[in-house]
């Protein structure tokens, strides 16, 4: 399973969509803050899980599975190290 962190952004979108020319949806999680705002991905059946690096109990199950994880970086400056060492 592979999983795609800040896949509601643009570049994040970007991956999803150039992964499901090589992967089945169902091998692909979408690993985003707002579920609700990747709707189309949970239509072509990219599993949809909440990841909040400011919540980190969100984080265990967001990455459950994973065999690969593209970490896509936030914009929020100054967040990104402490973001990635949880």
């Amino acid at each position: 399973m592979i999983v795609v962190t800040g896949a509601s952004g643009k570049l994040g979108h970007h991956v999803i969509n150039e992964l499901l020319k090589k992967v089945p949806a169902g091998q692909i999680v979408a690993a985003v803050r707002s579920p609700e705002k990747t709707a189309d991905l949970a239509a072509l059946g990219v599993q949809v899980r909440q990841a909040d690096y400011t919540k980190p109990e969100t984080l265990a199950s967001a990455f459950s599975g994973a065999e690969k994880v593209l970490l896509i970086s936030s914009n929020e400056l100054g967040q990104r190290e402490s973001n990635i060492r949880q």
